[in-house]
């Protein structure tokens, strides 16, 4: 049985903040609903073949295929990314990039409810704000409604390689200025964050009352 309402993560990171903030909108809708992470299974960037323009299926063999059924079959997709090197990772872009072959002529995912999240490491790193309009654009172009962009303050890698204190190249000095010493209280939680999960949890309730509203009507 297909989701009503699907979450995708790009965040490689086990159990990460983008991870639980996608499923925090999930189980507050109360829907149907799978979670999907993206770095878990194998969905390669599009190689513009122009194989799915007369069917509307994606040609090269991965896993894209089977979560492009489940995106089509879905009414509601929750998209969560975060920010490496000043825009949207690897993983999520590939995932935005292959819905073009559910795009194309038919537009398969015209009217889906639609919610974003961005995940980056915080004060004076660059990427935050790009990775968040770069993933609500794809999601507009595939004609989805977006009901919520959402945007967490993440944690930087160099708090926990073991060099980030010294690294001349550590993003530290970024977001903490002169205080470069790893303790507990830099770590940032997004259940802390209590506007952006309050938004989550409101943005279920909501994606399940549009789509209650729309089986009435």
């Amino acid at each position: 049985m297909h989701p009503q309402i699907l979450g995708v993560s790009g965040s490689p990171i086990k159990n990460s903040n983008t991870d639980r903030l996608v499923q925090a909108v999930l189980n507050s809708s109360g829907l149907r609903s799978e979670f999907v992470k993206l770095s878990k299974i194998n969905v390669r960037p599009c190689i513009a073949c122009l194989g799915c323009t007369k069917d509307n299926i994606c040609k090269p063999q991965d896993d894209f295929q089977e979560l492009a059924e489940k995106v089509k079959k879905a009414d509601a997709i929750v998209v969560g990314g975060y920010a490496p090197y000043g825009s949207v990772d690897g993983f999520t872009k590939a995932f935005l990039e292959r819905l073009f072959s559910l795009r194309h002529q038919n537009g398969l995912n015209r009217g889906k409810l639609a919610v974003v999240i961005a995940s980056g490491i915080g004060r004076g790193a660059p990427g935050l704000e790009e990775a968040s309009k770069q993933i609500e654009h794809a999601l507009t172009v595939e004609g989805m409604e977006i009901l919520g962009n959402l945007k967490i303050t993440g944690n930087t890698e160099c708090l926990v390689c073991g060099y980030g204190p010294t690294c001349p190249m550590s993003s530290l000095p970024w977001v903490f200025g002169d205080d470069l010493t790893v303790t507990p209280d830099k770590f940032c939680k997004v259940e802390d964050q209590s506007d952006v999960w309050d938004k989550a949890n409101q943005l279920g309730l909501e994606i399940a009352q549009k789509i209650k509203n729309r089986v009435l009507m």
